[in-house]
């Protein structure tokens, strides 16, 4: 069975449309998914890149996109109740290390809390009852979230995904291939059954032939 890192922030919409379609591909394909959660803004800070939510023509286009594309796939969407939100209670929520072997169903819980029924994703008492109503031990599951244990398995997932050069959420990391976004799904199966279409000389050439133009500027 192949592995599979799945990298996302419950502040992303493309990382809900990718963990609703990441449960059809890992049956498809008999993938093992180590559900990652990391916080965007140091991904982002690492890699010195605005977040979409900073570039308001970005903002409101992006908004438009998941409209569109929920409603093709049928798939309930909302924005939570604010946004952007702190997104770090959510994730330490959803860490392995608190979670357990209820991670999947901790985040499931917590996807559809924000992002179907429009919850305020950074109050922890909104979260909580949305962990309740799930059927899941809410409040075990919020003392270990401020375990010093949960913080380091928070900021190990941060570096990991950097050091697979991940610059935003979702990624996706098989191997030591990195993919990003919802739409790099159709990708991630291409590989996995080796039909990657990639000209990985190409690639190499194109990239050491290619001068950079702020290289060049400066």
């Amino acid at each position: 069975m192949k592995a599979i890192n799945f990298y996302f922030d419950f502040l992303s919409p493309f990382s809900y449309f990718a963990w609703h379609n990441m449960q059809t591909l890992a049956k498809e394909l008999n993938l093992e998914v180590h559900y990652k959660p990391v916080a965007l803004g140091p991904l982002l800070n690492h890699w010195q890149i605005k977040g979409p939510g900073e570039i308001t023509p970005k903002r409101e286009f992006l908004l438009k996109q998941c409209l569109r594309y929920a409603a093709k796939l049928g798939l309930p969407f909302t924005t939570p109740k604010t946004h952007p939100f702190n997104s770090l209670y959510a994730l330490r929520l959803s860490l392995r290390g608190v979670a357990g072997q209820d991670q999947a169903r901790v985040i499931e819980a917590l996807w559809k809390a924000g992002w179907q029924t429009r919850i305020d994703m950074g109050e922890p008492d909104e979260l909580l009852n949305a962990l309740r109503e799930a059927g899941l031990p809410a409040d075990e599951l919020y003392e270990k979230s401020f375990t010093k244990e949960a913080k380091v398995e928070l900021k190990a997932n941060i570096n990991e995904a950097i050091s697979f050069g991940a610059f935003g959420v979702p990624s996706f990391v098989v191997g030591d291939e990195l993919f990003w976004g919802n739409d790099a799904l159709e990708d991630i199966r291409d590989y996995v059954q080796g039909q990657d279409p990639l000209d990985r000389e190409k690639f190499a050439s194109l990239l050491a032939e290619t001068p950079r133009a702020a290289a060049q500027a400066l």
